[in-house]
């Protein structure tokens, strides 16, 4: 059985490394080992977001959070990605959406 904690480490080293290519393909084989790995998804859109595939990281935040709807950190990132997209009304709805699951206000 492959460790998805491991090869999430792996990716997350080349990331750091600024190998953000050989990241993402990292990610990639993460999320492929296991698709419900929110935390990949995440990774995955912070180097998008590194790369300027905004597109691309907006949709692999969503997945995190379709995931996992109740971690605010994944709507933070949403909320920085639609910034930087210029869409301020939806970036604010998403950050007041993570003040309010860290507040635990549905």
């Amino acid at each position: 059985m492959t460790d998805v904690v491991s090869m999430y480490k792996d990716a997350f080293r080349l990331f750091a490394e600024g190998d953000v290519d050989g990241a993402i393909a990292a990610y990639l084989e993460v999320i492929e080992t296991n698709p419900e790995y929110s935390l990949a998804y995440q990774a995955l859109s912070e180097a998008y977001g590194r790369r300027g595939d905004l597109d691309l990281a907006i949709e692999a935040i969503r997945r995190a959070i379709e995931i996992e709807p109740s971690e605010p950190l994944y709507l933070t990132s949403l909320s920085r990605f639609l910034q930087r997209q210029g869409k301020i009304p939806e970036a604010e709805e998403a950050a007041a959406q993570a003040a309010r699951t860290q507040a635990g206000i549905s």
